[in-house]
This record gives C-alpha cells, sequence and structure tokens, in this order.
C-alpha cells in the first residue's frame, strides 16, 4: 500500500501511525512529516527533544524572517496612508464605486497591496498548523524529558505544583508555567506590534491583543508542553525579530525625514 511505501522512509512508523499522522494533519500531513524528519535528525545530535523543539522554531523563525519583515514594511506603509485613505473614504463615503477607484489608484501609486501585510502570516499558517498536528501526536514525545521538576513529560503539560484537588469549573489539577509564560509573550508581542495610537482605541485591536491571548490561555492550559513550548519560543523570537525590524523601520524613516529636511 501506499502507507507502506511512506514506512520504509519514515524510521520505522508502522501503517498506524502513519495513519493516524495522516488523519490528524489531513492535506497537511506532508508538510507534518517533514517537520518530523528535520526535527528528529536535530534529535539525533542533540540527545534532547525540548532542546531540540527550541532549535527548530529558531530554525522556522530564521527562514520566516524575511516575511516578517515584509509584513512588517507593508503595515508601516499602511499607517503612512492612513491619512489619505480617511481623507478618501470621506470624502466618496456615498460613492462605493468610485470609493474603489480611488482606493485602487491610491494603493498603485504607493507601490502597496492590501494583501502584502497578511499574505506573510497566510504562508506561516500551514507550518503552525502542521507543528499543532506533530506535538499532538508525536509518539516519541511520550515520556521524554526536558527540565526534571517542571517539564518531565513533553506530551503532557508542565507541573510546578499538584492541588490538592481539581479546580472548580476549570478542573485543573496542577499549577502551569508554561501557559503563563506564553500569554506574557504574547501580550508584549501585541503592544510592540501595534501600528499606532489608533489600535487602543480600535475594539477589535483591543480584543486581538488582549483577550485573544486569555482565551487561548484557557484553551490550552492542559496542552502539551512540546505545543506549548514550540509556541512560546516562536513568539519571544518573533518578539526579538519585531524590534529589531521596528528600529531599523525607525531608522530608514529618520533619514527619509533628513533628507527632504
Amino acid at each position: 500500500s501506499k502507507y507502506n511505501v511512506i514506512n520504509n522512509n519514515l524510521h520505522g512508523l508502522n501503517d498506524v501511525q502513519i495513519n493516524r499522522i495522516a488523519a490528524s494533519g489531513g492535506i497537511l500531513w506532508p508538510l507534518e512529516m517533514l517537520l518530523k524528519f528535520i526535527l528528529e535528525n536535530i534529535n539525533k545530535l542533540i540527545k534532547n527533544w525540548g532542546v531540540s523543539i527550541l532549535i527548530m522554531t529558531l530554525i522556522m523563525r530564521l527562514l520566516f524572517f524575511p516575511l516578517t519583515k515584509r509584513s512588517s514594511q507593508a503595515t508601516r506603509k499602511m499607517q503612512e496612508m492612513q491619512p489619505k485613505v480617511k481623507e478618501i473614504q470621506e470624502k466618496y463615503k456615498g460613492n462605493p464605486q468610485r470609493l474603489n477607484t480611488e482606493m485602487t489608484r491610491l494603493y498603485q501609486n504607493a507601490g502597496y497591496s492590501p494583501l502584502s501585510g497578511c499574505l506573510p502570516m497566510l504562508i506561516q499558517i500551514p507550518f503552525l498548523f502542521a507543528m499543532f498536528a506533530l506535538f499532538n501526536n508525536y509518539f516519541e514525545f511520550r515520556g521524554a524529558l526536558f527540565i526534571p521538576g517542571w517539564i518531565p513529560d513533553l506530551s503532557s503539560g508542565d507541573s510546578v505544583w499538584k492541588f490538592g484537588s481539581a479546580l472548580p469549573i476549570l478542573g485543573w489539577t496542577d499549577l502551569r508555567i508554561l501557559p503563563i509564560i506564553y500569554v506574557a509573550s504574547q501580550l508584549v508581542f501585541g503592544k510592540v506590534t501595534q501600528t499606532g495610537p489608533q489600535d487602543n482605541s480600535n475594539p477589535t485591536m483591543k480584543m486581538m491583543i488582549y483577550f485573544m491571548p486569555l482565551f487561548f490561555f484557557f484553551i490550552f492550559y492542559n496542552a502539551p508542553s512540546g505545543l506549548l513550548l514550540f509556541w512560546t519560543a516562536s513568539n519571544i523570537l518573533m518578539l526579538i525579530q519585531q524590534v529589531i525590524i521596528n528600529k531599523k523601520l525607525d531608522l530608514e524613516e529618520a533619514k527619509k525625514r533628513k533628507g527632504k529636511n
């Protein structure tokens, strides 16, 4: 069968395992297998699955750095265009067809594409889903120790203290640190990526910056620590990249203003 052919190339995975991974990843399972292959080979050198996850995350973030930079540049350009955008929207608010024409002309003259800001992020989404499926179904994570006393098993949630009994409603039995670190990194990242003061007054942006991380905190509190380790490390690396990109863009804008003066 086709699974037997795949089995010969996936370091001993049996048909049942391959079928389960294929079912979990759907159309993304080939990407999941590629990421598994890379992670497995890193671990052959490192001999620690947790450190291997961190190295894998670093590699992914370095590969996606050009996309992140491009997205930030597009967001910055859109911010600069906002006064003209608002002017056109106000001027042609009663004429949708003319409004679309003028907006298209504005984008063309500025060399800006509305997709340029979100397209880089959309390209990364399949990788994030593949990693999610990988950490939920990767059998080698079962019992894989990362940090004794904190993350003894990458296939289950981390734990620093066990409650006397399960918390009412939530049903939590352990105090977990990784979800807290994740929320903190996501909140800081949201603040760093704000395009301007208008984001604080925009209900949608405020929800994305503050509510969504808290929502995911409850959803993924008991998620496998391998998945949260990847997600948190990715957030921290993205935060560092964003600070670097912002400083570079600020310097470029300062040079432009200096040249005009």
